[in-house]
C-alpha cells in the first residue's frame, strides 16, 4: 500500500504542476478574493509550507530546497515572483515530501514531528494542497481564465482513474 500512497501523493504533485501551464505574467496576481493571496503566493505558499512541516519532520530533506518568499525588509517577505523559478521549488519540495515520508515509514515511526503517524502528514499535505489548488482555479475562473473541461480532465481528474 505504501506504493499506492506515494503514487497518490506524486498524482497530486503532478496536478499542482500542472497548474503552472494555466498562470502567466498577466494573470498570476490574481486573487481568489479580495483578501486573498494572488496565484503567485499561492505556489510560494505551497512550497513554503512543505519545507515548514519538513522541518518539524526530518529537516534533512530541506538541504539544497530553496525558499520561495524574499525579505525585502525586517518584516516584509515577498513571495518569488518567477514562475519557473517557483515550479522548480515545487518540484523538489515534492521529492523531499514523498522521500522524507517513505523513510519514516521505512523505518517503522509512529510519531513523526508533530504528526500521530507519516501517513497523517502526507494527508495533511494532500489537504492543503487541495485547498490552493480550489483557490488558484477560483482566481483563473474571476479572471476569465477558466480552464476548458477538457484540460480538467486531462490535468486533474483523469490522473486518478485507469486510462481505457
Amino acid at each position: 500500500m505504501l506504493d499506492v500512497l506515494l503514487d497518490s501523493w506524486d498524482r497530486q504533485c503532478q496536478i499542482i504542476d500542472n497548474l503552472f501551464d494555466l498562470v502567466n505574467e498577466e494573470n498570476k496576481s490574481q486573487k481568489p478574493s479580495d483578501d486573498g493571496m494572488p496565484i503567485v503566493e499561492q505556489f510560494a505558499h505551497i512550497h513554503n509550507t512543505r519545507r515548514f512541516w519538513l522541518s518539524q519532520t526530518d529537516p534533512s530533506f530541506l538541504e539544497g530546497y530553496g525558499k520561495s518568499y524574499v525579505q525585502v525588509s525586517d518584516d516584509d517577505w515577498q513571495p518569488v515572483q518567477d514562475l519557473s523559478q517557483l515550479r522548480d521549488l515545487l518540484r523538489h519540495s515534492a521529492k523531499a515530501v514523498r522521500n522524507a515520508t517513505k523513510k519514516a515509514i521505512d523505518a517503522g515511526k509512529i510519531q513523526f514531528g508533530g504528526y500521530d503517524h507519516p501517513i497523517y502528514f502526507l494527508q495533511h499535505m494532500v489537504w492543503h494542497e487541495g485547498y490552493h489548488f480550489a483557490l488558484i482555479m477560483l482566481a483563473l475562473r474571476l479572471a476569465g481564465n477558466e480552464p476548458s473541461e477538457e484540460w480538467e480532465e486531462q490535468n486533474v481528474w483523469g490522473l486518478w482513474r485507469v486510462e481505457e
